[in-house]
């Protein structure tokens, strides 16, 4: 059964943005133009960008923009956490501002997510416009965490991502941890369902990705277990030392926002 758009309520779209200043005014008239028969509020979050990004941002006088800027550059799980704290929306929508995912996707994944009750719907990169430095370590990433965990998806990593309200407010996102929202969802008893989105070559900016995410991921996958374990059965001595090592507690005390902007009347 198709859903009206009026019935969807408010969508909060959560973009975090590192040095993507060329990026930010194509990105919002996408969105525009994707979701033009929808509510919706876009919530840009500066991630401490050291190019034009903020000047950029104060320039859009947009009424559904929401500009938080944080005091430094704490990486994308502390800006998407600052973001969806923020959002308002009975669905919330993730997506990177590289414009590398395509707004136009949003509707059809919202649809889905509300006619077939799922608390998250994630993309599925289809022909991905990556470098290999980046689809590599990804494959690899992917297969580790399919293989450790019980949870069996095609793309773990894609950004572009539709949550119900609750699902997104509870998912405590701290450093490194976007990386596994599907796990995390998943992990808290959540239903979890994939669709095929487009994915887009990046046009402007830079990656910052490499082959140290690999390891990056190994690492912060043996912390999302950890605390999982530590839920259901005591831990080992070297499991106590890791969680005091990275104490992932809420992250409503891991960030500091410098300004907070809305156009709105």
């Amino acid at each position: 059964m198709q859903i009206v758009p009026s019935d969807f309520g408010l969508i909060s779209l959560v973009i975090p943005l590192y040095n993507e200043e060329k990026n930010i005014i194509p990105l919002v008239s996408k969105i525009d133009a994707a979701l033009k028969d929808y509510s919706y509020e876009i919530i840009l979050v500066n991630d401490g960008s050291t190019d034009n990004t903020q000047p950029k941002l104060q320039q859009l006088n947009h009424a559904n923009v929401i500009i938080i800027e944080l005091q430094k550059n704490y990486g994308q799980s502390i800006a998407l956490a600052a973001g969806i704290d923020h959002a308002q929306g009975e669905y919330i929508v993730t997506l990177d501002g590289d414009l590398q995912n395509n707004p136009k996707d949003i509707p059809m994944m919202l649809q889905k997510a509300k006619s077939e009750q799922w608390d998250l719907v994630a993309g599925i990169r289809t022909n991905r416009k990556d470098s290999i430095l980046k689809t590599i370590p990804s494959k690899i990433a992917n297969d580790i965490i399919r293989r450790t965990t019980k949870l069996d998806l095609k793309d773990y990593g894609c950004a572009l991502k539709v949550l119900t309200k609750d699902t997104a407010k509870n998912l405590n996102l701290y450093d490194g941890m976007h990386r596994f929202i599907n796990l995390l969802v998943y992990l808290n008893g959540g239903k979890i369902t994939q669709v095929e989105v487009q994915h887009k070559a990046r046009q402007q900016g830079v990656s910052k990705y490499g082959l140290e995410r690999m390891f990056k991921v190994i690492k912060d996958l043996k912390v999302v277990l950890t605390v999982q374990k530590s839920k259901k059965k005591p831990l080992s001595v070297f499991d106590r030392w890791l969680l005091q090592r990275i104490k992932p507690y809420g992250h409503q005390t891991l960030y500091g926002i410098k300004t907070l902007y809305s156009s709105k009347k």
